[in-house]
């Protein structure tokens, strides 16, 4: 093999799954995408520091971002269509750790039928301006988002994963 042709391979950049253009196009249906999320819970795989989690959207488009450690503790984002507002750190006992605010910007999404868009800050510097979370299913949710159902909805989510893991 050519050894020139080799590194190029190695670092070329990948192809983003939905592209800038790809954004741009989406654009004027955002309200349609908002209308669609509501009342759902998205499984989403993908950012690779994330990897699955899960996406809670009530009838008011309140969003709450849950993801569980192997080791059990979880955090959640709170937030609105827009990106998350505050994060709440959860022990491996479901008691709150922390919360802290999130100042506007510091972690934004686009949530569309198909893939969640995230920029900001508050995630890892990468080469790429977003990343990218695939939607893998939908389920219904009819549910308020509010902080005091966010223990339940980690331990509901506990034992789901482990019920599907494989």
């Amino acid at each position: 093999m050519d050894p020139l042709a080799f590194l190029s391979k190695l670092f070329r950049r990948r192809k983003l799954e939905l592209t800038p253009k790809d954004i741009a196009l989406r654009a004027p249906r955002l309200d349609e995408y908002e209308e669609w999320s509501k009342n759902k819970r998205l499984l989403i795989f993908n950012p690779p520091f994330w990897g699955f989690h899960d996406i809670f959207i009530d009838d008011e488009l309140n969003h709450a971002l849950i993801c569980i450690k192997e080791t059990r503790e979880a955090f959640v984002i709170s937030g609105n269509t827009k990106g998350g507002e505050r994060v709440l750190k959860y022990g491996p006992n479901l008691d709150l750790e922390s919360e802290e605010d999130l100042d506007p910007g510091l972690l934004e999404w686009i949530v569309y039928d198909d893939f969640v868009v995230y920029r900001g800050p508050f995630l890892p510097i990468g080469r790429d301006p977003y990343y990218i979370g695939k939607v893998a299913a939908t389920f219904p949710f009819n549910k308020k988002i509010e902080p005091s159902i966010y223990p339940g909805l980690i331990s509901y989510l506990t034992e789901w994963y482990i019920k599907n893991r494989s």
